[in-house]
């Protein structure tokens, strides 16, 4: 993972990380995938995608799944 993404790039890259990390259990099975990362959804909508995201929906592709949001908690810094 670089840290020279932008924040809601490195969000995507984690629910990705996940996915690769866990793969034998969702794969072949439906699920729901559940963020409070609001422009994820978008991601799938997108019609100009640079390689790194071409990547992430081609692996994505693999698993059966329902993205629903649910809002965060505001973190006070």
């Amino acid at each position: 993972m670089s840290r020279n993404y932008p924040t809601h790039d490195l969000e995507v890259e984690a629910i990705i990380h996940a996915l690769k990390m866990q793969r034998e259990y969702p794969l072949g099975r439906k699920f729901v995938l559940m963020s409070d990362h609001g422009g994820f959804r978008y991601l799938f909508d997108q019609l100009n995608l640079n390689a790194r995201k071409v990547s992430w929906l081609a692996m994505m592709s693999e698993f059966e799944f329902e993205m629903r949001y649910v809002k965060g908690k505001k973190r006070c810094s």
